[in-house]
């Protein structure tokens, strides 16, 4: 198949009577899909490309701006919430994405801190405005972006439904897009750093949806610089259904601004179900979750859940010091004892 050939598949529906009732986030995968994956082994040179970033950030003279165009000429160094940000894994996740290239990878570190800092997601009480979901609660009244199941490899199943749009085009989509893109990540349970997206483009005709066009160019290209630039190695696959003539028209406009790791991440018009066990796919795509969307329920449940969720990460990393480099491994988990602390060699993992 051709990468924007289009293709149809048709798939039998689930009995009714297999259906499970589902209104509200799902906050873990299944027991049985096993257990998240310890540290890898790294390569002497990746190690010491690690630990030069390492001692950079470790720096405690090292201060930041607060917005990315510094038009206030505030700076100040890093918050304890931005030093839990700062992980052994999110070091390496911006190293892998800049292949390895250390200066380049300070650079991405450094821009993504400022631009945290800028739209309120770096967590700290010094933030003076914070997004909360209560800022971006309007946009979601359709349930055009959830977080429903997992799917075989423990990763968290973000949804964007583009056929449910209930908005005119602003930057405050832009920021819907921020808060569950980070609503996402920190849904990812111990030893999974990855998210799969599921983009569908169907028009559903219900009260409050106001188009199902595609978003203009500059709002897609902000989003695209959100995921590309300060999500690095966090997209695990995109697959993409039910995609119209001018959606197809859009998707090729945009292509040429998607990185190479990106395209390779795209899956066009193949079954949700290919990639998600049943039990963990909205019935709707041939899955067994019967869920129909209820802002009043299901968005409050998410934020508090999520909240829940960080500040029990949070704790986890104060009680193990406090410090930059500790592994999400460690942060995510619900043992006792410290298992990589922040010299760990990873050249050393069997």
């Amino acid at each position: 198949m051709g990468l924007f050939s289009k293709k149809k598949e048709a798939t039998p529906s689930i009995p009714k009577e297999e259906l499970i009732p589902a209104e509200k986030m799902i906050r873990k995968p299944p027991a049985k899909y096993g257990k998240g994956e310890k540290l890898k082994k790294v390569t002497d040179e990746q190690q010491s490309a690690y630990k030069e970033l390492l001692t950079h950030f470790q720096d405690e003279k090292l201060e930041f701006p607060i917005d990315t165009n510094d038009t206030t000429g505030k700076k100040r160094p890093l918050s304890s919430w931005e030093k839990h940000w700062l992980t052994r894994e999110c070091i390496y996740r911006y190293l892998r994405a800049h292949k390895w290239h250390v200066s380049n990878a300070k650079k991405g570190i450094t821009e993504s801190i400022i631009w945290r800092r800028e739209v309120g997601i770096s967590h700290g009480d010094e933030i003076e405005k914070p997004l909360t979901g209560k800022d971006v609660a309007i946009e979601n009244e359709t349930g055009k972006e959830i977080l429903l199941g997992f799917d075989y490899d423990r990763r968290p199943l973000f949804y964007m439904k583009n056929g449910r749009q209930n908005t005119e085009s602003s930057f405050r989509q832009v920021q819907q897009l921020i808060y569950m893109m980070e609503s996402a990540v920190t849904l990812c349970p111990q030893g999974v750093e990855k998210v799969t997206v599921l983009v569908d483009f169907k028009a559903y005709k219900e009260p409050g949806i106001i188009t199902d066009k595609a978003p203009p160019v500059s709002i897609a290209r902000a989003c695209l610089n959100v995921m590309q630039n300060h999500y690095p190695e966090r997209l695990a696959k995109c697959v993409l259904i039910n995609i119209p003539w001018f959606a197809w028209a859009f998707l090729k406009m945009m292509y040429p601004f998607l990185d190479p790791a990106t395209k390779e991440k795209a899956v066009f018009d193949e079954p949700f179900e290919k990639y998600i066990e049943p039990e963990q796919l909205e019935a709707l795509y041939n899955g067994k979750l019967d869920f129909k969307y209820n802002h009043e329920v299901y968005w409050p449940d998410m934020v508090s859940s999520l909240d829940e969720i960080r500040h029990a990460g949070y704790e986890r990393f104060l009680k193990f010091g406090g410090l930059i480099g500790l592994s999400e491994y460690d942060i995510k988990g619900d043992h006792d004892e410290l298992i990589y602390p922040v010299d760990f060699d990873q050249t050393q993992v069997a």
